[in-house]
């Protein structure tokens, strides 16, 4: 069952799907109305799932799932990763490269493969204090409050060059 984003609780899981590229007006349409869809008749175990989405930034796919309604099970997380792959193949779009981190730089989001990340930290064109977009966050209150953040904040903290 889906409702809005807004009304999602904090409490609720999230899944953030990034695109590599911006994703453009009538991907983003396409996008809306699949998920729409999808959302509206998840289940698990025959119980309707309370969720929503968000895109943010025409980059970021965002799912919540209300699990105080019903949780998530392994075969309706496979049917979300379906819907999503799907999505990747019809819209021409990358969702699901895990390897590819995303990061602000002077107002503008870019994505780069991690080993460019690292490389670009150690050569100091990137530092502590750029702002990652850490895709690993689990709740709503955890997307507004740990999700953009620098560098030192985040577990891309790992690849900091040792001083």
């Amino acid at each position: 069952m889906y409702v809005e984003f807004d009304e999602m609780p904090d409490s609720a899981r999230v899944w953030i799907f990034q695109s590599t590229n911006h994703i453009e007006v009538e991907q983003l349409e396409m996008v809306s109305a699949r998920l729409l869809g999808f959302l509206e008749g998840w289940q698990a175990h025959g119980q309707s799932l309370k969720a929503s989405f968000q895109v943010f930034y025409e980059r970021f796919i965002v799912v919540a799932l209300d699990e105080k309604s019903y949780q998530a099970t392994g075969c309706s997380i496979d049917k979300l990763t379906h819907i999503i792959l799907s999505m990747e193949r019809d819209f021409k779009l990358t969702l699901l490269d895990r390897m590819q981190i995303a990061y602000r730089d002077e107002g503008l989001i870019h994505t780069m493969p991690m080993a460019a990340f690292r490389s670009a930290l150690e050569n100091d064109e990137l530092d502590a204090e750029t702002i990652v977009f850490n895709n690993l966050v689990e709740t709503k209150q955890e997307l507004k409050d740990k999700w953009e953040v620098p560098v030192r904040n985040s577990w891309h903290k790992q690849m900091l060059p040792v001083a």
